[in-house]
Formats: structure tokens, sequence, C-alpha cells
């Protein structure tokens, strides 16, 4: 690195950096590696520090731009982001502090080495198979939330849910299996049960989940659920969940009873079953001696007037984490739910408590959108990012009837409905054999390459932050990859961190 390239971009660097504990180990590491002048040790660490500083505040800005920023060519770049993949530090910033460090997260685990490989791959334009899927088998749901995208109500103001339309005949427990056994001999070894109905109404999903751990014993799988199970629920089902998930993650979204009735739309009781479900749940993990992480998730709206008190009750639960959500609706006739300012005051502080380590050993993750200040909303960058999830299939999502979409939200039924099913990549029906339904499914995947390049949000009903995180985050790393900078020059680690392992990633 030239001394006469790095001192112009210094002088331009104000001496208050925010991050500036870390300038005596960056300058060690500069040191050592450039074995530079004391003075120009300070030049470089100082550029160094700054860079830093960008990405602690915007992880997925294109490295182009940051070598604009600062007058630096492309190789100067990839030495000062050497120096900060070096730094435990400012590893540790980025990944704890950063106020969006979900994108961080991605980015470390798409940068793993085992990935490398099919980033090049996909960067080239070429077919990539599915790293995830999501089975939808339930038809129903029982619950009324009134920010889903599949509940609306009729002109009395009663809650309805948008049904399935009903396509051929809907997925039975062979099919479903023989769908697992295709996606594991595929190489797939990430899996979760979701949907626009609730998972646990469906009697195919308990079997279903057996199956796919016997036959993918090193499989990575999730449950999502609103966790009001069917009545006749009981020990065994809560030991099938605790043997073989990785992750079970409960929607409860309210603090108390009350709010969560008038946002569920159901009997203000069902909250305390809901609870007790999730008990027992965690009783089983216990019983077990099963490394199943047990989470909770809560919107953060106007209804929800003590998050503090939901995540006291969900560490005394004995829950393993939770995440706190910014709510959002797909739907502009709900305009009730939309965001709005004041319901933040519910936070209250709440960040700093999380940093203190109030609430441990339950991990707390508080989404990017309510950890940004609002100069930091209104200066957000404008960039609509294609949507990588469904072109890299990290969310490859099978339906009720053996329908294939994009990802989880575009398979909802009110996603469907409001977008005309034009989402839909292609339906599978060839389930006579395996050979005969993985040619299928080959022939409609690699059909569908174009139509899921041309998605983004500002096309699809609805896109929930994490995927639009993670497309941001698979952004960057693609025109970084133009710029001229490969996956193992970023400035981050590529390692499984503390979000990704406190929710049983196990990849």
């Amino acid at each position: 690195m030239k001394k006469d390239v790095l001192c112009p971009a210094v002088e331009k660097i104000p001496p208050d950096m925010s991050m500036a504990g870390f300038g005596e180990e960056l300058a060690t590491a500069l040191r050592l590696r450039h074995g530079s002048t004391a003075l120009a040790d300070t030049a470089q660490s100082r550029l160094a520090l700054s860079v830093a500083e960008t990405l602690f505040i915007d992880p997925t800005l294109p490295s182009e731009d940051i070598a604009k920023l600062f007058g630096l060519g492309c190789q100067e770049l990839i030495e000062i982001y050497a120096v900060i993949r070096e730094s435990r530090s400012i590893q540790d910033a980025l990944t704890f502090d950063s106020p969006l460090r979900r994108r961080v997260s991605f980015l470390r685990r798409e940068l793993l080495p085992d990935n490398r490989t099919m980033l090049g791959t996909l960067f080239a334009g070429d077919v990539c198979l599915p790293c995830h899927v999501e089975f939808h088998p339930a038809l129903v749901c029982n619950l009324r939330c009134k920010a889903c995208p599949n509940c609306r109500p009729d002109e009395s103001g009663t809650w309805h849910f948008i049904g399935y339309k009903q396509s051929g005949e809907a997925l039975t427990s062979e099919r479903l299996h023989l769908l697992q056994q295709l996606f594991v001999d595929m190489g797939v070894r990430s899996f979760s049960f979701g949907g626009g109905g609730e998972p646990s109404l469906s009697g195919l999903t308990v079997p279903a989940m057996e199956h796919l751990r016997s036959i993918a014993p090193d499989a990575e799988i999730s449950l999502y659920t609103n966790g009001i199970f069917p009545a006749e629920w009981g020990a065994k089902e809560h030991r099938v969940l605790a043997e073989n998930l990785n992750k079970v993650r409960f929607s409860i979204d309210a603090a108390t009873a009350a709010e969560w009735s008038q946002y569920k739309g159901r009997n203000a009781g069902l909250f305390e079953s809901l609870w007790q479900n999730i008990a027992q749940v965690v009783s089983a993990k216990q019983r077990t001696g099963s490394a199943v992480r047990i989470g909770a998730s809560c919107l953060v709206s106007r209804f929800v007037s003590n998050v503090e008190g939901f995540l006291l009750r969900a560490r005394e639960t004995g829950l393993d984490f939770c995440d706190i959500k910014e709510i959002e609706t797909c739907y502009g006739d709900k305009p009730v739910y939309q965001a709005e300012q004041s319901y933040r005051e519910s936070l209250g502080g709440l960040l700093e408590k999380v940093q203190q380590g109030v609430f441990r050993p339950l991990d707390v993750v508080i989404d990017d959108n309510l950890l940004q200040k609002p100069e930091q909303r209104e200066v957000a960058p404008a960039r609509v990012p294609r949507c990588w999830v469904s072109i890299r299939g990290r969310m490859l999502t099978v339906g009720p009837y053996g329908e294939l979409y994009p990802c989880s939200d575009a398979a909802n039924p009110g996603s469907q409905y409001r977008r005309a099913r034009q989402d839909i990549l292609g339906q599978l029906s060839e389930f006579g054999s395996l050979v005969s339904l993985g040619a299928q499914f080959q022939h409609l995947w690699g059909e569908s390459l174009s139509q899921r390049r041309a998605l983004s949000k500002n096309t699809c009903a609805y896109c929930v932050p994490s995927h639009n995180n993670y497309n941001l985050a698979l952004e960057k790393l693609y025109q970084d990859w133009k710029f001229g900078i490969m996956p193992e020059q970023q400035p981050y680690c590529a390692e499984q961190d503390h979000y990704q392992k406190s929710r049983g990633m196990v990849r």
C-alpha cells in the first residue's frame, strides 16, 4: 500500500471516530503486515478505522462506493479489508453492535468456505440448486392476525383467512416424503416448516419432521408456529419437536392476553394456553437432552405496551432466543398497522438493557429497522437489489398442493390473491417415482431462472426484513465480485456468528 495514496485520504478523516478504541489494534496489525514507520502506521490505521466505521453503519455498502469515498483503488481497498478482517475487536463490533448486524450475519454465512464455489456459479449467471426448502403443509389457520397478509375483514368487520386456491390434489404423506427425499438427494441440508396456514394443524407435519430427520441426520430443520397446537397434541408430539428440530420459533407478538387477543383475533384465554404449550416443548427438550433452540418473536406495534415484560416471561419460561420485530403488512388498507414512530416508545431503552445482559441467557435480537436512528432511516440508501433469495434458492417454498414458489412470502395465499398467482414457479405432479419427480423439478427450476431474476422488492407483494437484508448482502457480494473483490477478500470473517449459533444454525 502506497503512503502517498493513503495520506491524502487520511487527512479528510475527523479524529473523533466513534470506534477510536480500535486504533491501537489496527496500528499493530498494520505494522506487522507492512513494516511501516510509526507515522505511516498511524495514517494507515486511521484510514482502516474510517473504512471500518463506514461498514459498521452500512455493512452492505458496495466496495466501489467505499473506494470512491476514500479515493482508493481496488487493490488498496483489499489490503485495508485484510486489516479489518484480522482485527478481532472490529469483527466483534460488527457482529454485536452494528445497527444492521443481521446483514453482517448473512454476509458471514455466505462467505463460509463451502459456499465460495456456489457464489462463483451464482454470479456467473448459472442455475444454482436451492440451499433451503420450506414446506407449507397446512391449508388452514386458527388465528386471524391483523397484519397478516393472509387475513382480511369483510364488510361487517369479521376477519377471515384467505385460503389457498385449490390446485389439484393436496400433498399426502407419501408425496411429501418423496419430495423430502428428492431435496436431500439433491444436497439440500436446510429445511423449515411454516406457511400461510398454521403447520401444526396439518397431519403431515409431525410425520414429515421424523421422516426428514431419519433420511438426513445432519440436516438443519426448523419450525415456525403460532403455538396454538391441536387439542390432541401431547407429550409425544412435543418430544418429536425436541428430538427432530434444530429450531422452533413461536410467533407470540404480544406481551399480555388482552393485546394478544386484539391482534390475533381470538379469545384472550388462549394466550395462557400458548405459553403452556411453549413450556411443554421446553420441558421435552430438557427431558430428552435435545440441543434444539426454542425461541419466540414479538411484533412491536402500537398494541404492544411492554416488550420488556414479554422478554422477561420468555426468559423465565426457558426460551433460548427472542426476535423483536418491526410490524409490516403487504396491504395498504391496514393503515393502523403501518410503520409509525410512536410505537417505538414501547422499546424504552430496551437496546441498552439487551447490551447490558439484563435478559441473559436469553439471546435477544432487535430488528435492524428498530435499531436504526430516525436520521439513519432517512438517509438509508435507496438501492433496491434483485431478489437473491429466489435466484439462490435460499427459501424455495413448496405449497400444500406441490406448488413451487420463489420464497415463503410469495407462497402466502394473501400474496397469491393480491398478485393473481403470478409468482408461482410451477407445480410438481410427477409423483410416480423419484426419477420422474426429479426430472420435473429440474426442468421447472431451470426454466424459472429468468422469472426469478426479474423479482425485486418493488415487484413483490410482500418482503419481510430478513429477506431484504439477505438480498442486500448478496447484492454487495455480487457488486464487489464485479469490482474485483472476491469473497475471500471481504472485510468480514467467514464464520458462524452469535446470531446463527443462538438459533441452531449449523451451516
